[in-house]
Parts: structure tokens; C-alpha cells; sequence
């Protein structure tokens, strides 16, 4: 065409695409590293972890109070306790030297390893001391009373951890309980990001008429390191095939995967499809998907490396990031996890006509009512407006071919993080900077 626009190859629905995607490159670890276990946290476990010690390696007292023979303290009440003479007291981390015999107790402290010959402790709040180096006990107790064996916790042998799980600070706590200093890992995979458009200025730098800035690079990277990858900025490029080229080719050599945003649709100044097409083999798989937002989407795969190719508006990258991208990062980090965030289920705030023929993922914010259940209010300020991000806690998907979702129709709520927490109110109408004075 003379005005160097071209029409989207095909829009597919949503399951093409990931098939076309998954036939040509399959998703999978990409090797493990050791690493410190300070610095492990958020890293994907790249093995099994087996315990190679009992946890607590020792019988250790559960409370504070005294080690005794239980069978010493048998009928000890209120009204008649039993006697006991303390032979010493034993803290915790101290190598215990006494031996309980009959008639004998050990005062000791939460976490102290049991003396030889005690099989029990009596809790403080029970006992009372008397003249002569004594103790009265009120309560009986019987053997292994407030008392954890070694291997209570764990045992050697036991399996703690599975390969593919993720760190989060319970997994660390765990690991250096079993004294490991180190963990082995699945390497993070390394995600080159490209945001492409003259119009695009780097944030931090003075803003000429006409000019916006790059808001994806910042949100992809966001993304990315919450699915388990290593963002690498490759920074803006023009719409210059030949800049954009390079960048890619760039982006190739360094990074696991490529994604790039803006360039995508059929406009003349567009040219991504071009570009990938000439870069490598099979080179573009996907181009057009029918679905909203998103439908200038592009995949590519070149030289066996996947390339996304996004949409320029924020809200559209960050979608089709979350439906496509997010799982082949997850795979390629050796995650366990599927790649679907929580799910929350709410019935809508109002009337909602979707968009005809496409499947369409509706952003919404959502409030917790009185009784506890959700309500879902949708987020209209279209795909181009940064601000769909922060007021929107996830998406509704709703299927082509619906023409109404009606007012306290339940839906199903696709939150973009597990950590969401939904607001107690919701005001409706443009915004008024009063109201922020007010609620401060």
C-alpha cells in the first residue's frame, strides 16, 4: 500500500494465541545458581531441600519452670504438693552438667536443653519456692509435658522444601534452621524492555510540548521483577526501523526474552511487524488478538527467543502482559506457581455493556462491603490513561458475545496483585481535589 499501512494479519482469540506461542517455544528453567541465603528472598528454590539435622537437635524445655521426673509429681495438687529439691538452674544455649534423680528438680528456661533424667517440666506458674533450697509443685504433669523432643520440628531426612517453590521470609526462616547458609536457585530470567515512539521522554528529563513520558518501562520492569525475572532497560528508541532494529538485536544478545511496547498496530508510522519479520525465523506468530484491551498485540519468536511486542497504552501492556507474559516468566524461573493471581468473587456496582465481538478485560476496583462480600466498580478511563493503573485493583474477563453485565451480576475479580486490599468507599464522578484535603 502506497501509504505503508498494513491491516493486522489476524485477530485470534486469546487460547490461539498461547497455543501458536507454546508450539514454538516451550518455557522451561534455565539453570541453577547458589546463592547466599540473605539474598535469597523472592528466588525460586532450584532442587528439593532435605534436612540433614533433627530440629530442635535436642529435648528442650517448652516453657520456663522446672525439669522433673514426672512420675515425681504424680497427685500434686493445690492441696497437696509435692516437694522438690533444686539442684540448679539451667539457661538456654548452656550445655546442661546435672542429672535429675528422685525427688530432684532442675529449674530451667524456654528453650534450655533437658538435664539427664528429666522427662517433663513443670510450668513456673505451678510451683512455689520454699525454705531449703525447694519447690512446692501444684500440678502434676506427665511425661514430655512442655517438653520438645529432638525432631519434634523436623527430622533428618525429612523433606522441607520442593524445587519450585518460592522463597518468601517463612521458606528463609525454615532454610537456616536447618543451618544452610546458601540455597540453590533457578537462575532469574533476564527480560530486555524497549518502549518505542518519538514522543516518548525519559522520566527525570524536562517535557517538551507534545511529548509524554515512558510510563511502560517502568511498570513492565514492576512486572516483570514480580514474576521472578531480571529487568534490563534498553531504554527509548524512535520509530526509526533501523534504531528499533538494533535495539532488538541488542536486546537479543543479552537478554531471555524481549519485550517492547508501542509500534504494534496497523498505523503507517507502526513498523514492529516489519521488523521482527526480518530479524530471525519463524519470526511473528501473533499478530492482532480479539480481545480488549490489547488487540495490536504482537508475538514473535526469533532465533528461539520469544519477543512480545505490547501495546504503547499503559494499561494494555500491562494486560496482556499479565495474560501472556507473566506465565512463560514464571516457567522460565523454574516457579511451580500457574500464573494466576487471587481471585476474588463480586457482584457489579452498575450496568456494564461490553465491547462487540471481543473478548474483553474489563479493569475494575472493588470495595468491601459491611457483610464482608466484594463489589465491583469499572475503571472507564480507557486504556491511554495512566490513572486506569492505580485506581484499578484487577480485571473482570468477560467473554465475546455478552452484550450486558448487569448491576449485582457476580463476577469473577483477576486481582493484579495477591496483596490488593480493597477500600472501605468508592467515590464516583470527576474528581475533586477537595476531597483529598478532607481525607488527609
Amino acid at each position: 500500500m502506497s501509504n505503508g499501512r498494513r491491516i493486522f494479519r489476524k485477530l485470534i482469540p486469546l487460547e490461539e494465541a498461547r497455543r501458536l506461542l507454546y508450539e514454538h517455544f516451550t518455557p522451561k528453567p534455565l539453570g541453577v545458581e547458589e546463592i547466599p541465603l540473605t539474598e535469597a528472598y523472592n528466588r525460586v528454590l532450584g532442587g528439593d531441600v532435605i534436612s540433614g539435622v533433627d530440629v530442635p537437635g535436642f529435648d528442650r524445655a517448652a516453657m520456663d519452670g522446672f525439669a522433673v521426673r514426672a512420675e515425681d509429681t504424680f497427685g500434686a495438687d493445690e492441696e497437696n504438693p509435692v516437694r522438690l529439691v533444686v539442684i540448679g538452674r539451667i539457661e538456654a544455649g548452656e550445655v546442661p552438667r546435672l542429672e535429675v534423680c528422685e525427688g530432684e528438680a532442675v529449674e530451667i528456661a524456654t528453650g534450655a536443653p533437658m538435664p539427664r533424667g528429666a522427662d517433663a517440666v513443670v510450668m513456673v506458674e505451678y510451683t512455689h519456692p520454699v525454705d531449703g533450697g525447694r519447690v512446692e509443685v501444684f500440678k502434676s504433669v506427665t511425661p514430655g509435658e512442655n517438653v520438645l523432643s529432638a525432631g519434634f520440628d523436623i527430622r533428618v531426612g525429612e523433606l522441607i522444601l520442593r524445587r519450585g517453590e518460592k522463597i518468601t521470609p517463612r521458606e528463609m526462616g525454615v532454610l537456616a534452621a536447618i543451618g544452610l547458609s546458601s540455597v540453590k536457585v533457578f537462575r532469574k530470567p533476564r527480560v530486555a524492555i524497549i518502549s518505542t515512539g518519538e514522543e516518548l521522554t525519559r522520566p527525570g528529563e524536562p517535557l517538551e510540548f507534545g511529548k509524554i513520558y515512558d510510563i511502560n518501562s517502568s511498570s513492565l520492569a514492576g512486572a516483570v521483577v514480580e514474576s521472578g525475572g531480571e529487568p534490563i532497560q534498553m531504554g527509548i528508541s524512535s520509530d526509526d526501523p533501523e534504531e528499533i532494529a538494533e535495539k532488538i538485536k541488542r536486546a537479543l544478545s543479552e537478554a531471555d526474552l524481549v519485550l517492547t511496547s508501542g509500534s504494534t498496530s496497523a498505523g503507517a508510522g507502526d513498523v514492529m511487524y516489519r521488523i521482527l519479520n526480518e530479524l530471525g525465523e519463524p519470526g511473528i506468530i501473533v499478530h492482532g488478538l480479539a480481545v480488549k484491551p490489547g488487540k495490536p498485540t504482537i508475538i514473535a519468536i526469533i532465533d528461539g527467543k520469544p519477543v512480545f511486542g505490547l501495546p504503547g497504552y499503559p494499561t494494555s501492556a500491562l494486560t496482556i502482559f499479565n495474560l501472556l507474559v507473566r506465565p512463560v516468566i514464571l516457567r522460565m524461573a523454574g516457579s511451580a506457581e500457574l500464573g494466576v493471581k487471587a481471585k476474588v468473587r463480586a457482584r457489579m456496582a452498575v450496568k456494564v455493556f461490553p465491547a462487540k465481538g471481543r473478548r474483553e478485560f474489563l479493569p475494575v476496583h472493588i470495595i468491601r462491603r459491611e457483610d464482608g462480600s466484594f463489589l465491583a466498580y469499572p475503571v472507564l478511563t480507557g486504556s491511554g490513561a495512566i490513572t486506569t493503573l492505580a485506581m484499578a485493583d484487577g480485571f473482570i474477563e468477560i467473554p465475546e458475545g455478552v452484550e450486558l453485565l448487569d448491576e449485582g451480576e457476580e463476577v469473577s475479580v483477576n486481582l493484579f496483585s495477591s496483596e490488593v486490599r480493597p477500600a472501605d468507599l468508592v467515590m464516583i464522578g470527576s474528581h475533586c481535589i477537595g476531597v483529598d484535603i478532607l481525607l488527609r
